[in-house]
């Protein structure tokens, strides 16, 4: 499995090879809603990349505070997908306190501008009147923390189909392409979606409230699409309150962590729940895949006692799923871990899955991990042919 800086290099490499070799020329609207002609070349991509993301450390700690900042705004002010997209779908310029009820009862949350005199004073980019078209960045960052829509004039490029996926136009800039591409990448690489807010505003009249004209509603979004090409728009797809905070928190875990890491994403539910400790012990078929799998793999326990015996000199009685944090350790700190998680299952032979079962963590942890847990096959590819 690869670890944060491999990804993180790939992700870079992935992005040169997407970067044109002659001038790109292309025509597109300004904030104004002018079209004008622009030309980038291959060198002023590259540059943006290395601008961006020369240095893996820099990034990663700003990173963090970036995705701590999306975590406290989502958890706040997060409308569900229903009533984002039912706010979107009415195509409205304006809305009413009627309009506003309903959307309010199938999860739309809304709030009033907070700066009337716009950009500069205090209050979140994602909630000014006056900002620039679109993109909205984690201040003081280069970072893109969202995207803000509003009905009519240039934003009518940006589109939102049946099944929530939401297409947001590329900036003029190779700055702002390059970072699009790279949060398909990155996303791709450490399996698990980087995380965008979608502001949409209305205008929403209210008496004594001069300053207060517009009325904004929140979303979260994750990254889905994997572009070919730096003009074209990224795709993300609208989500729960709840998925973005999952994944921002693995986000989180996974950047915050040493760099040698391996980075495990988060499994299906599917294979969470149908390959945890209890379904593998009472299904005979999936324990001998398990077996079957090491085997052809030339896999050996991770045990010392046994000497690395491989798992094709054993009997199928003496391979024992074996788990990670063990039992008994799990019920003296109660609440810690998903005991009979995937990720948290390994097999070892009977002599060392007997030695081991008192401790945490043990001496062969790293062993553990370098021929996988049971997760990591999973996916990886052990049932590519089941």
């Amino acid at each position: 499995m690869p670890t944060l800086n491999t990804v993180f290099e790939e992700t870079l490499n992935n992005c040169k090879s997407l970067i044109p070799k002659n001038i790109y020329k292309f025509s597109q609207k300004s904030n104004d809603g002018r079209t004008k002609e622009y030309s980038i070349s291959s060198d002023d991509f590259k540059k943006s990349l290395r601008n961006m993301y020369s240095d893996f450390n820099a990034f990663r700690n700003t990173f963090i505070k970036h995705l701590e900042g999306q975590k406290a705004l989502i958890s706040a002010f997060a409308s569900t997908p229903v009533s984002f997209a039912d706010a979107w779908n009415m195509k409205a310029d304006q809305l009413d306190p009627y309009d506003v009820q309903a959307l309010t009862k199938s999860g739309g949350h809304f709030q009033l501008n907070q700066i009337p005199n716009g950009m500069g004073n205090s209050g979140s980019g994602l909630y000014q009147s006056g900002y620039a078209k679109g993109l909205v960045k984690s201040f003081g960052t280069k970072i893109t923390k969202g995207f803000r829509h509003k009905t009519g004039g240039v934003y009518e490029e940006d589109s939102l189909s049946e099944m929530g996926i939401f297409t947001y136009a590329t900036p003029n800039n190779s700055a702002g392409m390059m970072e699009y591409r790279f949060a398909e990448q990155l996303s791709n690489g450490i399996k698990t979606p980087l995380i965008y807010i979608i502001t949409q505003w209305f205008k929403y009249p209210v008496e004594f409230e001069k300053n207060n004209e517009w009325i904004y509603m929140t979303g979260a979004a994750k990254v889905v699409g994997n572009q070919d090409h730096p003009h074209k728009p990224i795709q993300l797809q609208l989500i729960s309150k709840d998925e973005a905070i999952k994944h921002l928190n693995n986000l989180i875990e996974t950047f915050r962590s040493p760099t040698e890491i391996r980075i495990r994403p988060q499994l299906p539910e599917s294979l969470r729940l149908g390959w945890s400790y209890t379904k593998i012990k009472g299904d005979t078929s999936k324990r001998k895949a398990l077996i079957d799998y090491a085997c052809s793999k030339h896999m050996r326990c991770p045990g010392e006692k046994c000497n690395h015996v491989r798992f094709s000199e054993l009997s199928s009685k003496n391979i024992h799923i074996g788990h990670r944090i063990s039992q008994n350790w799990n019920s003296q700190n109660l609440g810690v871990v998903d005991i009979h998680h995937p990720y948290n299952l390994y097999l070892s032979c009977n002599i060392c899955n007997i030695s081991l079962q008192d401790r945490y963590p043990t001496e062969i942890d790293s062993l553990i991990s370098e021929i996988g847990t049971i997760g990591d096959w999973l996916m990886d590819d052990l049932l590519e042919d089941k």
